[in-house]
């Protein structure tokens, strides 16, 4: 019986300007081998580049949309911690800015309770943007980064994705317009019910070890309907 060798990933654009967001893809996220559990975020998926002056938003199809969003650029500028870098992330309603609380830091092992105050800062408001939904920039609306894809000058399209999740979190100061996204590992039932009742209606399931492959749709990455109990 011959062996059943995985096709080799698609080497990545040589130049990081070309970048586009990394796509889910197909896999099964409760059979995936050491995976990670996010919030599946809705709104518009961007990649931010800070280039230590100025950030750029561009969004899946490489449009640039940072005039559009030009307050939530301003805010990733501020929020930088690093000379430079590229993030993944969303662009998404952020309603903290009618709710009370005080902007949190970068998620460790938090509690359900915990977890929710990192993600919003205080009372949230389960009024999110279907997926493929622009939003409005009259509306409060945050970055919100799943990923660090570049970091002063060098790549981590290679590092494991939770070394780039701990880069992540020394890379920006969270803020109201800027919030890096919450992850979980297995089990997580005490977690669906605090995200489902945020108004989330999937999970992201994303291997621990996984490589990041720009553009590309990668099986270590997957969507799963939120469990209705």
């Amino acid at each position: 019986m011959p062996l059943l060798h995985r096709k080799a990933p698609p080497e990545p654009p040589p130049n990081p300007e070309d970048w586009l967001p990394q796509r889910f893809g197909h896999g099964s996220g409760r059979s995936m081998r050491d995976a990670i559990i996010e919030p599946s975020w809705s709104g518009v998926r961007v990649l931010a580049r800070f280039d230590g002056t100025l950030t750029r938003l561009t969004d899946q199809e490489g449009a640039d949309c940072t005039s559009e969003f030009a307050e939530v650029a301003q805010a990733i500028r501020a929020a930088a911690l690093a000379g430079e870098f590229i993030l993944d992330g969303f662009l998404t309603v952020e309603p903290t800015q009618v709710a009370t609380g005080d902007p949190v830091g970068p998620v460790g092992a938090p509690t359900s309770g915990q977890m929710m105050a990192q993600m919003i800062g205080g009372s949230y408001v389960a009024q999110l943007m279907e997926p493929e939904s622009r939003p409005d920039p009259d509306r409060p609306v945050a970055f919100v980064a799943v990923d660090l894809l570049q970091i002063d000058g060098s790549s981590l399209l290679d590092i494991p994705l939770l070394e780039r999740k701990r880069l992540l979190d020394g890379s920006i100061e969270p803020s109201d317009l800027v919030r890096i996204t919450p992850f979980v590992r297995p089990p997580i039932g005490s977690y669906v019910a605090t995200w489902r009742g945020a108004g989330f209606d999937g999970l992201a399931y994303k291997g621990a070890n996984s490589r990041y492959l720009p553009g590309v749709k990668n099986d270590d990455w997957s969507i799963m309907a939120m469990p209705m109990k």
